[in-house]
């Protein structure tokens, strides 16, 4: 029997439009012999749920009165306007980048109602959307990460910044800690362009990173498995750009040079895989997650994070590096789909 697979998209961040192209490739790659599709939107403003009632591309979110549901603890999908139940979700592919969608939220919504779906659990998606959280655990790993320090909103007016760049050194980065695709991010190469980084980053989170600028080649890999996961060759990644921001990143005139996979030496490629599952099962990860990693002359692999939703737009590199390894997307899509159900089968197995 075919399965009912929700792949809910949008969502309330600044990431919004990258996730709706995302969702298209999810969804066009699935493959509808084997499932029904429900396309359901997130409102951004609102954070409604809406019923796609049919999904076309481009892919938007229509927010007319009677597409609006909501996810009922038996899997059914309730119809506000009709007061009409669906048949029951069998899986669920979250495809929400950022806040309110990759940091646990909607993991542990989907985990109370034992729902399978794809990706990290509440716990991992919420450590690895963390970069502070993360990062300190990657560090009591013994895992390479760029030296940073972590402001507080309320830090703010009183903090030395001085001391923290005479810490950290220039230049630097300014981040926020939970938010994706470059939203917030400086680069700050003088000492009197910090408090204006900080101010924007502040726009975004409550918690922001200081970071040192690492000096190297800048490189990703695409992890998928739950306990014995796999990952592809790296990619590089090349910017004319000051520096991997967001036109970088989605804009296809950003002057971005990919080059898949990386032309590195084999023995340096295995030490950067080993380096990478090694910060996949210590940030407790499942399903998949895209690794961003730098990698110095001196040979040093430093982890810079883990996206456990990673972007499947255009010009996203976890599918692409997939593809480079013989993993096509409407493959790709099924094995995180299998994936997600064993993950469940496993946590239904265990004593409670």
């Amino acid at each position: 029997m075919k399965k009912n697979i929700a792949v809910i998209y949008g969502g309330q961040s600044a990431e919004h439009s990258i996730s709706l192209k995302s969702a298209e490739f999810i969804l066009k790659s699935l493959d509808q012999t084997e499932y029904t599709p429900y396309a359901i939107g997130i409102e951004k403003e609102s954070g409604l749920w809406y019923l796609q009632p049919k999904i076309t591309f481009p892919l938007e979110i229509n927010t007319a009165p009677e597409n609006l549901v909501s996810l009922l603890p038996d899997h059914k999908l309730y119809h506000v306007h009709t007061k009409a139940v669906s048949d029951a979700i069998d899986v669920v592919f979250p495809i929400l980048h950022g806040p309110n969608g990759e940091d646990g939220t909607l993991q542990g919504l989907l985990q109370l109602i034992g729902l399978p779906f794809v990706g990290a659990n509440c716990l991992g998606s919420a450590i690895s959307m963390d970069k502070d959280v993360s990062k300190r655990l990657l560090h009591e790993a013994g895992i390479p990460i760029a030296p940073f320090k972590t402001l507080r909103s309320h830090e703010l007016e009183t903090v030395n910044t001085m001391e923290i760049l005479n810490d950290i050194g220039l230049p630097c980065f300014v981040k926020p800690a939970n938010m994706g695709s470059s939203y917030g991010i400086s680069k700050v190469k003088r000492a009197e362009e910090l408090q204006a980084a900080l101010v924007l980053a502040f726009k975004y989170d409550r918690k922001v990173l200081i970071e040192a600028a690492i000096v190297g080649r800048e490189l990703e890999c695409a992890v998928m498995g739950n306990d014995f996961p796999i990952a592809t060759n790296p990619c590089e990644i090349k910017v004319t750009r000051d520096y991997y921001d967001f036109t970088a990143k989605y804009d296809d005139n950003g002057g971005t040079e990919f080059i898949v996979p990386a032309v590195i030496e084999p023995a340096v490629q295995e030490k950067l895989k080993a380096i990478v599952l090694k910060a996949y099962f210590c940030l407790d990860c499942r399903g998949m997650a895209r690794v961003d990693c730098f990698l110095t002359k001196d040979g040093t692999v430093y982890i810079n994070e883990l996206n456990t939703i990673p972007g499947f737009t255009a010009m996203s590199m976890y599918p692409r590096m997939w593809q480079d390894s013989g993993v096509e997307g409407p493959a790709l899509v099924q094995k995180l789909i299998d994936y997600a159900f064993e993950a469940f089968d496993r946590q239904q197995n265990l004593l409670v």
